[in-house]
C-alpha cells in the first residue's frame, strides 16, 4: 500500500502563547486517535505550533484503509418476503 508524509495546518486567531503546547498536543492526540479508529496505518505524527497555526505531520500514512469484511444480519425471511415470495418493504 502507497505511503506519503501528510500535512494539516489550521489557521485560527490569535492564540494565547501559554496554551500552544497544550493545544498542539491534544490536536495531535486526537489525530492519531482518529487515524487508528479508521484502521489507516501511520508512522510518527509531529506538531507545530505558532500563535495563529496548528499543524501536524504524519509520516508514512497509508493512502487506505486495508480491506476489511463486515457481516451484516438482515430481517428474517418471513418479514423479508411476502406470501408470494416476492421482496416486501422490509427487505
Amino acid at each position: 500500500m502507497t505511503q506519503q508524509t501528510f500535512l494539516v495546518e489550521i489557521g485560527t486567531e490569535e492564540l494565547p502563547p501559554k496554551a500552544l503546547r497544550s493545544l498542539a498536543e491534544s490536536f495531535a492526540a486526537n489525530f492519531t486517535a482518529e487515524l487508528d479508529n479508521a484502521g489507516l496505518e501511520h508512522g510518527e505524527v509531529s506538531w507545530f505550533a505558532a500563535p495563529r497555526r496548528l499543524a501536524l505531520k504524519v509520516a508514512n500514512l497509508s493512502a487506505a484503509q486495508a480491506d476489511r469484511e463486515i457481516e451484516k444480519r438482515g430481517p428474517a425471511i418471513a418479514q423479508a418476503f411476502d406470501a408470494e415470495g416476492k421482496p416486501s418493504k422490509a427487505a
